[in-house]
């Protein structure tokens, strides 16, 4: 996809922020994380709506295939990606797949804009939601699981993360390469997450971007927050500065 410089937006709207959005990990969930922000900004006419820039690279190599050692790494092309929206005018960057978080690091070094941390978001949005819950459950990838992120990230605030148990975690993946393909797979991603609740979790959190496609069904069963809809309203509330740009660390 050809990103078009930012153009002026004039004095009525120069307080707004243009945001970036790496995406193609993969291309559903990036259109869904620009709907949510388009659904989530106040808005009565185009002109009151927020500049975007989207860099749709569905190229960049499987994340959790590297994570666990088996493929490529994602960084060089997605870090091209990051560097193009930066030239582009974009003012700060989401990047809407959990699992290339593991590379964050990495990532933020490629740019000089802030990046933001998804997980880092997914984190303050549950304890704003359950702030006197302290365990949850996690569906996600076999990649972000074993990066341990979001255990790492939770347990800084004194919450633990609980993951399906290996046959759950089998279906899970199962239905996140189904959703990747088109088809709208939920029931083993829903029987994951009864079962975790059935373990005591408190709340159970979306760590898959494809997971948030069918996130109406899960919603009706399961008390749930989804990573995408974190992260479309911290776009839309930093764009708007509602919230303050993330500092680079």
């Amino acid at each position: 996809m050809k990103i078009m410089n930012t153009p002026d937006l004039g004095p009525r709207t120069s307080r707004l922020r243009t945001i970036g959005i790496l995406g193609g990990m993969g291309p559903e969930a990036t259109a869904r994380l620009f709907e949510r922000i388009i659904a989530l900004t106040p808005a009565k006419r185009d002109q009151d709506h927020l500049p975007v820039q989207i860099c749709n690279i569905p190229q960049i190599p499987d994340r959790t295939a590297a994570i666990q050692g088996r493929g490529e790494s994602p960084v060089p092309l997605a870090s091209q990606g990051l560097q193009s929206l930066a030239a582009s005018g974009a003012d700060f960057i989401a990047i809407p797949c959990n699992s290339i978080h593991h590379f964050f690091p990495e990532l933020q070094a490629s740019v000089q804009i802030p990046i933001l941390h998804l997980i880092d978001e997914v984190l303050r949005a549950v304890l704003q939601r359950w702030p006197e819950a302290r365990r949850f459950g996690l569906l996600a990838t076999d990649g972000i699981i074993q990066s341990g992120i979001y255990q790492e990230f939770f347990a800084a605030r004194q919450c633990e993360i609980i993951a399906p148990d290996t046959g759950r975690q089998k279906e899970v993946m199962a239905a996140i390469y189904a959703i990747k393909a088109g088809q709208k797979n939920f029931r083993e991603a829903l029987a994951a997450g009864r079962d975790l609740l059935e373990r005591r979790a408190q709340g159970i959190i979306l760590g898959c971007t494809e997971l948030g496609l069918v996130q109406n069904y899960l919603v009706k069963d399961l008390p749930v927050i989804d990573s995408i809809e974190v992260l479309a309203q911290a776009c839309v509330d930093i764009a708007r500065g509602v919230r303050e740009m993330p500092k680079l660390s």
